[in-house]
């Protein structure tokens, strides 16, 4: 497994109601209709193919120079499609590769959820990918991704269909940096058994870097937690509560994007999409690697789900040391309050407006040499004292120390 971190720029992402609500099927619209998406990205051709001895890439300019490509027998052809917006082109790729209308349809109607599902001559899977993307690359996508550490998460789907003698992959973005350029690499430097293998081994290794994206986010969603433990400890503030939450919308995310593709590797992996006869698509062989993804996904769904229970936590633990704050607060208010409660009593005490010269019981200590200064020291004895009392109880300072037991 290769774990890189990458940067790229950002798509923006609208919250899943609006995103759904803007790209929903018409009524008793056909199946395999295709859905515009304002947002989405200029189709643009890259195409890789290669056998153990030969390697050639290639951006093409139109889907007609396929037919001017010197290919070798035996080479495998990989067509990645970054960006959906060229319906045109979109069909006539699927034309040309005989891909099924309803594949077509999950392909392009992002986002789907992450699927296999096999059809007569290809197998269709649907995954979501997750990349860690500079904060402060500029982007003409505009910004809104979610934020984690320093860096914003970007998720986007990617559908790689495995054909016989091809792999097509389809990407929301046209970008570099993506989660296949570590595939792209071994290919190019013939590391590894990917050039002497087929079809089916290149899929294992483009759903592998797909999952392989997902580690460095949790590492950085990680060290993001442990910073957060300690300011909802030490010093619980506003923008503590609201970083906790947008963790929170992070997980659910990344949950989205790789709870339903341990579903669709495990229905794989047990030959429930392989008909028979239709084992040539993926040779049992490649479904040994098939395993080590699954174990990854799985990993990776255990560790989301850790961090969903942790963020929970954490968010009640931030809210108990606001209220605990809060509460200091209203204690030290109290004290001050209960303090100057009997100062009060003695300054009204001593403003009766009771006339001496009619009773010598009158308020006598009016007349004494030393009543005001009296009055005062009264007032910092009986102050004093409740201060000492209080701290006494442990109300304030440092809470009383508990009885040794010597037993």
């Amino acid at each position: 497994m290769h774990t890189s971190r990458l940067h790229r720029h950002t798509v923006n992402i609208n919250p899943p109601t609006e995103r759904f609500a803007a790209l929903r099927p018409e009524p008793g619209a056909s199946p395999g209709t295709l859905r515009s998406d304002p947002e989405a990205v200029p189709t643009a051709l890259y195409v890789i193919w290669y056998n153990a001895h030969h390697f050639e890439e290639k951006r093409l300019m139109g889907l007609h120079e396929l037919d001017t490509l010197s290919r070798p027998a035996a080479s495998l052809l990989w067509l990645d499609v970054r960006g959906l917006k060229n319906h045109e082109l979109l069909q006539a790729v699927a034309s040309r590769f005989d891909v099924h209308p309803l594949a077509l349809a999950d392909v392009v109607n992002v986002p789907q959820r992450p699927k296999t599902e096999l059809y007569d001559k290809h197998l269709l899977v649907i995954a979501h990918m997750a990349l860690l993307v500079s904060a402060h690359a500029p982007s003409a996508r505009g910004a809104g991704d979610p934020r984690v550490g320093e860096s914003e998460l970007h998720m986007e789907q990617v559908s790689v269909l495995l054909g016989k003698n091809f792999v097509l992959t389809f990407q929301e973005s046209d970008e570099d940096g993506d989660a296949f350029e570590p595939v792209r690499q071994r290919i190019r430097q013939a590391r590894g058994k990917i050039r002497g293998s087929g079809g089916d081994y290149l899929t294992y290794a483009l759903l592998d870097a797909v999952v392989d994206g997902y580690y460095p986010v949790l590492e950085e969603l990680a060290k993001t937690f442990e910073e957060l433990e300690e300011l909802t400890l030490e010093k619980p503030a506003p923008q503590t509560g609201q970083r906790i939450h947008a963790l929170k919308r992070v997980l659910l995310t990344l949950r989205r994007g790789i709870w339903h593709l341990r579903d669709a590797m495990s229905s794989l992996l047990r030959g429930e999409d392989l008909e028979d006869g239709q084992e040539s698509l993926m040779h049992r062989g490649t479904l040994v690697y098939l395993r080590d993804v699954y174990d990854h996904v799985v990993q990776v769904v255990d560790m989301i789900e850790t961090y969903r229970e942790f963020a929970a936590s954490l968010m009640d633990v931030y809210l108990s040391s606001v209220n605990n704050r809060m509460n200091e607060v209203v204690k030290v208010l109290t004290i001050i309050s209960t303090i100057f409660l009997p100062l009060s009593f003695i300054a009204g005490l001593y403003g009766m407006n009771f006339d001496t010269h009619r009773s010598p019981w009158n308020m006598p200590e009016l007349h004494w040499f030393y009543g005001y200064p009296f009055a005062l020291g009264l007032m910092v004895v009986v102050a004093a004292g409740m201060l000492y009392a209080f701290r006494h109880f442990g109300w304030i300072g440092k809470p009383p120390r508990l009885p040794r037991d010597d037993a």
